[in-house]
């Protein structure tokens, strides 16, 4: 009896500690984002903010989208950004993942050859660095 109740606590805490892992990389924006016909956005900036605005404004016709956000900030980050907007969505739910554009996995990870559209967001750094960035993303996609 006592032998079985020190497997079931073992059992207990790999199960625990198996969810725990799976909360935690949910929470970091880590996990596969499954959607179809949504719009992708690669990179952050400053325009990022009126940009979801009129994405959201063009999906309210149709009752609201999709749009994901890959950039390489962290996930609750880009969240609590997003948040301070305070702009209602209208039916649109915003997804954000944290990763880099110019990696294969995290291009799958955002279900790339899914999407509808693909929106290549420049840094807000000097004019040649950003555009040299942004054809490497493209780049990326195309390869």
């Amino acid at each position: 009896s006592a032998g079985g109740m020190l497997i079931f606590a073992m059992m207990l805490g790999l199960v625990s500690d198996a969810i725990s892992e799976k909360v935690d990389s949910l929470r970091k924006g880590k996990s596969e984002v499954i959607e179809r016909n949504h719009v992708l956005i690669l990179g952050w900036s400053d325009k990022l903010g009126s940009l979801l605005k009129q994405l959201a404004i063009a999906n309210k016709s149709v009752g609201g989208g999709v749009i994901v956000v890959l950039a390489e900030k962290e996930k609750e980050e880009m969240e609590m950004d997003i948040a301070k907007l305070e702009f209602d969505f209208m039916g649109t739910s915003v997804i954000c993942r944290s990763g880099s554009p110019l990696i294969l996995a995290d291009l799958k990870k955002v279900s790339v050859s899914k999407a509808r559209a693909i929106i290549v967001l420049a840094a807000d750094e000097n004019a040649d660095q950003s555009d040299a960035r942004a054809l490497r993303v493209v780049l990326s996609l195309a390869g």
